[in-house]
């Protein structure tokens, strides 16, 4: 899969299907992982893989209004020792432990594209539960708990952000270059993917509409 395609087709989801991922693709999703950058080249994210129902029950309850989570194939936690950071960076470690797991995080999400995965990205839950049922140390932080699998919808997620809206030019709030330098309206291969997802969610609100037999002006 294209690169760009994977990251403009990439969608939260919280409906997955109960198919199980085989350990060699999640061994791909964990190998693009821990090859994202870190700071100082140290290693400081680990991750703790969950399959069993009766860990995902545990999470769920960890959780706040996260139901679904007890549904999906795999959760993977994504914990943070940030020892060895401190030993270098001082209180700057915290900063850089979590720009750490969020880079991991994005490129777990990204490969799992690959092999038509989704994922959630989930981090509102009690620390302190989640610790206790995956027997997480103190010291270490859990960062995330990310939901992988086969997705079971397709929520339609069309950009209402363009790069131009957010990026400056030399200085805060000058961006009077950046349309020259980001045309991202003319860029066809974002067009492309686009209108990919328009067709996707098109088709998606045409079989909900004709399995409840209403027509399409109730949605307008």
């Amino acid at each position: 899969m294209d690169v760009l395609e994977a990251i403009f087709g990439r969608r939260s989801i919280k409906r997955f299907k109960r198919d199980a991922i085989p350990y060699r693709v999640l061994f791909d999703i964990f190998e693009a992982a821990v090859s994202a950058p870190r700071a100082g080249n140290i290693p400081s994210t680990w991750m703790v893989l969950i399959e069993s129902d009766k860990l995902k029950e545990k999470l769920k309850n960890a959780c706040v209004d996260q139901d679904w989570i007890a549904e999906v194939p795999v959760i993977v936690a994504v914990c943070s020792d940030s020892k060895r950071l401190k030993q270098l960076y001082g209180e700057r470690s915290s900063l850089y432990a979590i720009q750490n797991s969020s880079v991991v995080i994005e490129n777990m999400l990204i490969a799992a594209r690959e092999y038509d995965l989704q994922g959630s990205w989930v981090g509102d839950f009690s620390e302190t539960d989640v610790k206790k049922a995956l027997k997480i140390p103190n010291r270490v932080d859990v960062h995330a708990l990310i939901a992988l699998g086969k997705p079971d919808e397709t929520p339609k997620k069309i950009p209402t952000v363009q790069a131009t809206d957010l990026v400056y030019y030399e200085k805060w709030k000058a961006s009077d270059k950046t349309s020259k330098l980001i045309p991202l309206s003319e860029n066809p291969k974002l067009q492309k993917t686009i209108q990919k997802a328009k067709k996707r969610s098109q088709k998606s609100r045409d079989k909900f509409i004709k399995r409840l037999g209403k027509t399409i002006k109730h949605f307008k």
